[in-house]
């Protein structure tokens, strides 16, 4: 079970099931328990913010895929909704003020690479994260 690729419907309910499973195959795949927290907690920010921003209540679906390379696990997230520039986001005030607004920060703070493509087909959230 190398690489694995699905599709999820964009609301929140099919998050958590879909949580459980990655933190199964990341057991199987051999990733350090340190690594696979903060894989979650990443791919949970980017999927939820998919849900709320990129698809704000619509009908969407993420196309997921998820890939152990040996020393790595990457993980793409594709998605069709809106798209948005990672650049105009400001960085959160720390500590937060109000809850909320960490999304971002906590993917680039947790991943060892974190890559956004938009394009006419939608938008593509590359994740690494080496095992170390």
């Amino acid at each position: 079970m190398n690489k694995v690729t699905l599709e999820l419907p964009a609301r929140a309910e099919a998050l958590p099931p879909f949580r459980t499973q990655l933190q199964t195959w990341l057991q199987t795949a051999g990733a350090p328990q340190k690594a696979s927290s903060e894989i979650l907690v990443a791919v949970q920010e980017a999927l939820t913010n998919i849900v709320r921003h990129a698809y704000g209540g619509k009908e969407g679906k993420i196309d997921v895929c998820y890939e152990d390379q040996g020393d790595r696990i990457e993980i793409v997230l594709r998605d069709y909704g809106e798209s948005f520039d990672p650049s105009k986001i400001p960085a959160p005030e720390l500590p937060p003020v109000k809850p909320g607004g960490l999304g971002l920060y906590l993917i680039k703070t947790l991943m060892d690479q974190v890559e956004y493509q938009k394009n006419h087909e939608g938008n593509r959230l590359r994740l690494v994260k080496f095992k170390k």
